[in-house]
C-alpha cells in the first residue's frame, strides 16, 4: 500500500498521533534516564519543534492554496490561515503581550481587575471577539456536514475529530496538576506530571502537523476525484 493510500485513510491522523506521542514520550523518557530529570519545556525543544511544524504547516498551506482560490472555499482557506496566525501568536504568547499589568489576558480576571487599562481590556477583548467569530463561523459552516462524515467514515471529518481530541487533551493535560493540587491538597507524583507534560507539550506541537495534513488530504483527495470524472 503506497503512502497516498495510507495517508487517505480515516484513520491516518488518529494513528500518527498516537505514534508521534509514543515516540515522543520514549525519547523524552531515554534522556531523563540518561540525564536525570528535566523540564522539557524549560529546555525549549519542543517550542523550536512546535514552530517548526507552524512554518511546515504554513508551506503546505501554500502549496494547496491554488485548490481553494476562485472557488466557494476560498473563504474557508482565508478563515483557516487566520485561525492558523492567531494558534501561532498564542503560542509565541500574544496574551501575555497585550497587558503591561497582569499576566494573561484570556482570563476573565483580566477584564475585572480594575488597575488593568481600559484600552488594553478593548484591544484584547475585539481580538478575541474576532477569533472566537471566525472560529464560529467555520464551526456553523462545516459542523453538519463533519458529523455525517464522521459517521460515514471520510478521512477530513476523521481528521478534524483527531485535531479537536488531541486539542482537549492538551488542554486538561495543562490545567489537571493545578486542579489536583486544589482539590486534594498535594501535587500529583513526579511520574504522572512527566506523562501529563508529554501530552500537553507534545499534544501542542502536533496541531499544526495535523492541521497540514488535512490540507494534504483534501489535496489528494480532489486529485482523486478529477481522476475519477
Amino acid at each position: 500500500m503506497d503512502f497516498k493510500k495510507k495517508l487517505l485513510s480515516p484513520f491516518f491522523a488518529g494513528i500518527f498521533v498516537a505514534i508521534a506521542l509514543f515516540v515522543y514520550y520514549a525519547v523524552c523518557f531515554i534522556f531523563r534516564l540518561k540525564f536525570g530529570p528535566f523540564d522539557i519545556e524549560e529546555i525549549g525543544v519542543t517550542e523550536v519543534l512546535t514552530y517548526l511544524f507552524y512554518g511546515f504547516a504554513a508551506g503546505i498551506a501554500l502549496c494547496c492554496a491554488k485548490d481553494f482560490m476562485d472557488t466557494p472555499k476560498q473563504s474557508t482557506f482565508f478563515a483557516l490561515m487566520f485561525l492558523w496566525l492567531a494558534a501561532l501568536l498564542r503560542e509565541m504568547g500574544i496574551q501575555h503581550w497585550l497587558t503591561t499589568h497582569d499576566s494573561v489576558v484570556t482570563k476573565t480576571r483580566f477584564f475585572l481587575n480594575p488597575n488593568n487599562p481600559l484600552y488594553e481590556k478593548i484591544i484584547a477583548g475585539a481580538l478575541m471577539l474576532l477569533v472566537v467569530s471566525v472560529f464560529a463561523w467555520v464551526l456553523i459552516k462545516y459542523l453538519k456536514p463533519l458529523i455525517k462524515g464522521f459517521f460515514k467514515f471520510q478521512t477530513i471529518p476523521w481528521t478534524v475529530a483527531a485535531f479537536g481530541v488531541l486539542a482537549v487533551i492538551t488542554q486538561i493535560a495543562d490545567r489537571f496538576p493545578a486542579n489536583y493540587m486544589k482539590a486534594a491538597g498535594t501535587a500529583l507524583a513526579e511520574p504522572v506530571l512527566f506523562v501529563l507534560k508529554i501530552f500537553e507539550e507534545g499534544g501542542e506541537s502536533l496541531l499544526p502537523l495535523l492541521f497540514a495534513i488535512a490540507l494534504l488530504q483534501y489535496h489528494f483527495l480532489l486529485l482523486k476525484e478529477k481522476q475519477e470524472q
